[in-house]
């Protein structure tokens, strides 16, 4: 092949490039290509590359949910995209998921009905037409909003010993509300509550939690901590999901309030049921709760 860049390369086979050599222009600034040898060796069957900052070439982390995951990319200035779950855009589309926005009163159209009689007679007096009319029924939908506001209650339990964190569920300053602890172990809780009967909470998660443990959301009936009803729904996952989130169910019936750190409130609590490990504690922002 001959001399190229002052080396005698005869045959392309010859050709050796360093994979773990940071390449730069004479400027010092990074050029197309980064670090392939550690992008390769981290890359799987099915895995995606993209371009990331500051390495030119990344791998995307494979994230799995609780129902099938899609991809998109964040319009956040970062340009990287991520994994959403598809159960948690369900949840959004049906209005199980993000309330926050109350949407609009839908009107249909009222359409225009009449039926008209005519009537005619030869060699009579009698009127030749006669118009009969139906009453126009008024017909809309109007759909159902939520109001999110403030807590009246947020409350870390490690091990019994409870924190009172309200002050911090109001602001949003990242990562002052201790959704688990550190180590946390079966039967600590997180508990949010309201003055009246409520059916939606919306949480944002500033650090997402890491690690194999499950979480019960558990309501006061006036004598013991029961599940949900049925059918709740936890975008969350757990607090495992960050950013906002949310959870919404059906009031339960038989719901009562309790007194916790003489805060006498419509509780619910998110309770650790069983636990293995953690690597990453989660960590909240704000929280909000809502009722229609």
């Amino acid at each position: 092949m001959g001399k190229h860049y002052g080396l005698d390369i005869p045959t392309l086979r010859e050709l050796r490039i360093d994979v773990d050599k940071e390449w730069v222009d004479e400027d010092g600034q990074p050029r197309g290509i980064t670090k392939l040898k550690e992008v390769a060796a981290a890359m799987a069957q099915g895995s995606i590359a993209y371009r990331g900052r500051p390495n030119i070439l990344e791998k995307l982390a494979a994230s799995y949910g609780i129902g099938y995951s899609f991809l998109h990319a964040k319009n956040t200035g970062i340009d990287e995209p991520e994994w959403m779950d598809i159960q948690e855009l369900i949840g959004y589309i049906t209005g199980g998921g993000n309330r926050m926005i109350a949407p609009p009163t839908l009107v249909i159209p009222v359409p225009d009905i009449s039926v008209k009689v005519e009537e005619r007679h030869t060699g009579g007096k009698h009127t030749i037409d006669k118009s009969l009319s139906i009453p126009v029924p008024s017909i809309e939908v109007a759909t159902a909003t939520y109001s999110p506001g403030a807590v009246d209650g947020a409350i870390a339990d490690d091990g019994g010993a409870q924190t009172d964190e309200t002050t911090e569920a109001n602001n949003p300053t990242p990562n002052d509300m201790t959704l688990l602890p550190a180590g946390p172990a079966v039967n600590d809780a997180y508990y949010f509550g309201l003055s009246t009967p409520w059916d939606w909470l919306c949480l944002n998660i500033s650090t997402a939690g890491a690690g194999t443990w499950t979480i019960k959301w558990e309501y006061w009936n006036g004598s013991t901590w029961p599940q949900l009803p049925s059918g709740y729904y936890d975008t969350s996952n757990g607090f495992r999901n960050g950013g906002k989130h949310s959870l919404s169910f059906v009031r339960p019936t038989d719901w009562a309030t309790s007194s916790i750190m003489l805060m006498d409130l419509y509780w619910i609590r998110a309770r650790v049921s069983s636990y293995t490990s953690v690597t990453t504690q989660p960590l909240g922002a704000q929280a909000w709760i809502g009722s229609h």
